[in-house]
This record gives C-alpha cells, structure tokens and sequence, in this order.
C-alpha cells in the first residue's frame, strides 16, 4: 500500500507538470478500484487489519488516492468545458449507480437536492439535475473544484438550476428545504456533517451516505452506523460497488413526537 500511495503522489506531480499526463493517474485510480473489489483482497485484509502498521498505510493511501481523484475530475471537467467537446459524449459518462441511488431514495421531479463534497465533476448530481428537472446545489470546499464544477455546469447548460457553495451550512434556507442530501464517500466527516444537519434538515429529508469500511476504506473514508442515534435507515443500505450506501432520515425525538402527537389530536 505505500507503493502504491508513492506511485499516486509521483503520478499527480507529474499530472501537475503536464496536464496532458492525467489519464495515467486516472488508469491507476482504476486498478485501485479493482484491487478493492478483489475478495481475495478483502480475506487478506481481514487478516491483517488490526496491525498498526497496516492502518497507518491504509490511511496514507487514503488520502493519496482522495487527493489524486480530486486531481482527475479536474481535468476531466476542463476536458470537457474547455474543448468544447459533444454534451453527448459526456452524458455517455453518466453513472448508472446514481439512477439507481435516486429511484431506490424516491427521488421525484421538482426535488431540491445538496450534494456535500460534490468535486469537480459530479456525475450524479448532474445526472440526477438533466433527469428529474431537481434544482441542485453542490458543496466543496475546494475553490478550483468549485471553479471546474461551475464551469461544467454553464457548458452542459444547467446554471439556472445547479450551482456550487463552498459549505452545507451556507445557504440555511436551502439545507432546511432540501428534500435530500448527498453526502460523498470522501467527505471525512461524515458524523460531524450529520450533527450539524440534524435540526436543520425536514423530516421526511432523505440523507444518501457513502462511505467504505474495511479494504474499501483505501478509497472511501469510512463511517461507523451504530454512532448513527440520531437517524434511522429509511431503506436498507447498498452494498457490492467501490463505496457502500445509507440512506438515513431524521430519528424522531421524544419532544417531537409528543409536538406532533398533540398536534394530531388536536388537544
């Protein structure tokens, strides 16, 4: 693992050198992926998953491999923007896992949607803004990423209704209208970003989680679902790709339930 970790920090400098040199380190992220989803792999892991020095490498690969994406889809944006090339071609790009992400939280036309650590290129969010007509509001806190992103979105033509910010807390009216949250497999923090949404969200909000435990924390940051008290699992959880799923609602609390309870009756 710190091989690889040294293979993807020497391949971004290069990419910084010379843009042009991207697709490599893209070829690489993708044979990341593969080792990943090898069960092989993940027997090997499991054997060795508690040594320290195992878990300081994993952590380094991490983060070369979060820094190396952010990297990618960078360039992939501007590839698409700058060049002027076919939207069709980029549609080709669209990820399928997405669609499916939306029909199993039941997305709908007309939703209001907040992708937190959107990147550069995010496929889904705009494969759920051309699809469903949701207006989209994208996170990051990188400021070139935001860049990249606008940019994508003015030449794909969707500035009306998909726009960036640079914090989920940012734009309150639109966290506390938002009918789902997207929170992505490399947001670190993940449990601190759901405290802070908890009293802001709806009720009904549905807040999509990715993450990766286990071998597939080398490319995802992971997520522990039983510190998860203050939500509850609205459909069960997907599983099998690069980064596994929660789609979570707001647990009632017990001020909120009498609230709605009395109003219900009408005493």
């Amino acid at each position: 693992m710190g091989a690889l970790a040294d293979e993807l920090d020497g391949l971004m400098e290069a990419v910084l050198e010379r843009n042009e040199r991207w697709p490599r380190l893209g070829g690489q992220l993708d044979r990341l992926c593969e080792f990943i989803l090898d069960e092989g792999n993940g027997r090997c892991w499991r054997r060795c998953a508690n040594d320290a020095v195992t878990r300081m490498a994993a952590e380094r690969l991490r983060e070369a491999s979060a820094r190396s994406l952010g990297l990618v889809e960078k360039m992939r944006a501007r590839q698409v923007y700058a060049r002027e090339r076919d939207a069709d071609l980029y549609t080709a790009l669209l990820s399928a896992s997405a669609r499916e992400e939306w029909e199993r939280v039941r997305g709908r036309r007309g939703a209001k949607v907040m992708f937190i650590g959107a990147g550069a290129f995010p496929v889904s969010a705009i494969t759920i803004a051309r699809e469903t007509s949701a207006e989209v509001l994208c996170v990051d806190i990188d400021e070139e990423a935001v860049r990249h992103g606008t940019e994508l979105a003015r030449y794909l033509g969707m500035k009306q209704t998909f726009r960036y910010t640079d914090g989920h807390l940012s734009e309150p009216e639109f966290a506390s209208a938002a009918t789902h949250v997207f929170i992505a497999s490399l947001v670190p923090e993940k449990l601190d970003i759901l405290r802070e949404l908890r009293p802001r969200v709806r009720s009904d909000c549905r807040i999509v989680v990715r993450y990766g435990n286990g071998l597939k924390s080398l490319f995802n940051y992971p997520l522990d679902p039983g510190a998860l008290t203050d939500w509850r699992t609205a459909v069960p959880g997907r599983t099998g790709g690069i980064y596994d799923t929660l789609v979570l609602e707001p647990r009632a609390t017990a001020y909120e339930w009498q609230n709605s309870h009395f109003i219900a009756s009408g005493t």
